[in-house]
């Protein structure tokens, strides 16, 4: 991919990009020493283990094993490709791309993509048509303005059954991919029809700008009100937030968003100054997009329609943020009332109040199921106490519980052995599920050379031998890691190992390619491990890569550290092989061979020497 964009300019977009500011944006992190640290967000942890080193502006985690540069943390958190990444992180430093990078036509995208792309061209030049008069008279009406309708590329689905069908076809797009995008039906008795019709259109954009689907409203008596796309290779729709791409300047800034449900009520609020605003659109929340909310915002919003079932969605939508440990607060609009309506009429400030007025989740849960009876309260606490049971962080939990228990005036100590039962409860369900999914023999551990393998060491097996010999071979090992360390970080003692080691030196397969690699380039200089990290193509050697790219020699002498690691390369190996003439030793006294027995005494009286010899070195 990264042919399609001049490798200068990915290094211009990378270097322009300061890594902990990018990593920091998206989760929290803490200065250590001259690292940052944070809880990995590719897996689940208590104790910190994901490092950022600024001055290599590269990231590894010790429990999981992911690492990289600034575009693959992009690329890995916020689940976007290559070019989308490069497109975000070239916006953000204010880098133009080429124009042609990633347009329709290009045959190393999903065709997809492109379809897409012309799709949404085709729907705005029908909203600047005449036939678009009614759609854009309905826009004004509703207070929409051109910037706004430019901002979220609104467009319009004249009626008609073949419009961008035809308009496809004298592009060369095909029936089948249109269906493939979901833009056009198949009939049952042939061909196919155009998806939306006579519909205001909003296209569903990445942060990158590419749209993976579109959202239609119907301007006449249609129905449904709103159609979507379905679900194509490119389009998921439990993991998109609608309005993402525009929000996530002010989500940035903030850490704050606030949640709507249709496309009208997010550009209604993006239109009063609400730029934090984004909206699940087409589904109920789903744990994938709260997550994906949960990267850019500590605080969330929920702000649904005034009636009882924008109640219920608030309250499951509510429910599924908290779970994830986020501050939440709910707004209550007047019955009958959602949010396009409100701001429209009543104005930015009035919703403000709205939602600075707002209950956080234990408060709005109990106004909106107020408990009748003691038998409400014990429903009212137990749902409750359900949702906080999956917050992983203790101390939240424990501050909610002491607001259940004053909220519906139940004994604090009560509530605890509810919620204590609970959780026993769910650990060993999950136990139960974790029991049946496993199959006889679990097979070997994962080799460390797989980034997803956390803890181990790259190739190396674990299985059988004494504790002391494991011993002596993860010290060489480590010693091993040393010296690429040293490479790495390049100068005086970089020059030294240079000159005293070769591939050979290292036994783990993918310490000796990376070491191969590393002394064949010019020794003495740093090496700029965020741009090799995008060259490897080898997942054990990035991992590896980036581990031993987070770790620091500073304040300690390079030269004896070069030494020691070289004497304790050195040493493994006479005595890996002393073991080795031992047992032929043996097996000359068994068989009563004098000549190989002199041999190898003579052997292994040699190596004793070598090794006394490193020992004694300084």
């Amino acid at each position: 991919m990264s042919r399609r964009i001049p490798q200068e300019l990915i290094d211009d977009i990378r270097a322009a990009n300061d890594i902990v500011d990018v990593i920091g944006e998206r989760i929290p992190i803490k200065k250590a020493g001259r690292n940052y640290k944070a809880v990995c967000p590719f897996h689940q942890e208590k104790t910190p283990s994901f490092n950022i080193n600024p001055e290599r502006q590269i990231y590894h985690c010790f429990g999981c094993g992911a690492g990289g540069n600034v575009i693959s943390f992009v690329m890995e958190h916020d689940k976007v490709g290559f070019l989308d990444a490069v497109r975000e992180l070239a916006s953000r430093a204010g880098i133009k791309l080429p124009e042609r990078v990633g347009r329709f036509g290009d045959e190393s995208d999903d065709p997809i993509y492109g379809t897409n792309a012309l799709a949404m061209q085709y729907f705005r030049r029908c909203l600047a048509s005449d036939r678009g008069e009614a759609a854009r008279e309905y826009c004004m009406n509703r207070g929409l303005t051109e910037e706004v309708m430019e901002e979220f590329r609104i467009g319009y689905a004249p009626p008609g059954w073949d419009g961008l069908t035809k308009a496809a076809k004298k592009e060369g797009v095909s029936e089948t991919v249109l269906e493939e995008a979901g833009l056009v039906i198949r009939r049952d008795g042939g061909g196919v029809y155009d998806r939306f019709r006579d519909r205001l259109i909003f296209p569903l954009l990445l942060t990158g700008g590419r749209a993976i689907g579109f959202g239609g409203r119907a301007l006449g008596d249609q129905e449904p009100k709103y159609l979507n796309s379905p679900e194509t290779r490119v389009y998921r729709k439990s993991y998109f937030l609608y309005g993402l791409a525009q929000a996530m300047p002010a989500l940035r800034a903030s850490r704050e968003a606030i949640l709507v449900e249709g496309y009208t009520d997010l550009i209604s609020l993006h239109e009063a100054g609400f730029a934090n605003a984004v909206a699940s659109a087409g589904t109920a929340l789903t744990p994938q997009q709260a997550k994906a909310m949960s990267r850019y915002a500590d605080k969330v919003f929920v702000l649904y329609d005034g009636d009882s079932a924008g109640i219920q969605a608030a309250t499951r939508a509510a429910e599924t943020l908290v779970q994830l440990g986020l501050k939440v607060r709910v707004a209550m609009l007047p019955e009958g009332v959602d949010p396009d309506t409100f701001v429209r009429k009543r104005g930015a400030e009035a919703l403000k109040d709205e939602l600075e007025g707002s209950l956080d989740f234990i408060d709005f849960y109990v106004a909106a199921n107020p408990p009748a009876s003691p038998e409400d309260r014990e429903s009212a606490a137990r749902g409750l106490i359900e949702t906080v049971a999956r917050i992983e962080d203790a101390l939240k939990a424990d501050l909610m519980l002491e607001k259940i228990a004053q909220a519906l005036s139940i004994g604090r100590g009560a509530v605890t052995r509810a919620y204590e039962a609970k959780k026993a409860e769910d650990a060993a369900r999950r136990k139960a599920r974790a029991s049946d999914a496993a199959s006889g023999d679990p097979g070997p551990t994962g080799s460390a050379g797989s980034a997803g393998a956390p803890g181990a060491t790259p190739g190396t097996a674990r299985a059988g031998g004494a504790a002391g010999r494991r011993g002596i071979e993860d010290a060489s090992l480590a010693a091993q890691k040393g010296l690429l360390v040293i490479l790495l970080q390049g100068g005086d003692a970089a020059a030294l190992v240079a000159a005293s080691v070769s591939p050979e030196d290292f036994e783990d397969p993918t310490l000796r390619n990376m070491a191969e690699r590393l002394l064949s380039a010019p020794t003495g200089e740093p090496v700029d491990v965020s741009a090799l990290v995008g060259e490897v193509e080898d997942a054990a050697m990035r991992a590896v890569l980036t581990e031993l790219s987070v770790v620091s020699t500073e304040g300690r002498d390079g030269g004896r550290l070069c030494d020691d690691y070289i004497r304790t390369v050195r040493k493994t190996k006479i005595e890996v092989e002393i073991r080795s003439v031992e047992r032929l030793i043996r097996t000359a006294e068994m068989t009563d061979d004098q000549n190989e027995l002199l041999t190898q005494v003579a052997r292994r009286q040699e190596l004793a020497r070598q090794l006394s010899d490193l020992s004694t070195e300084r």
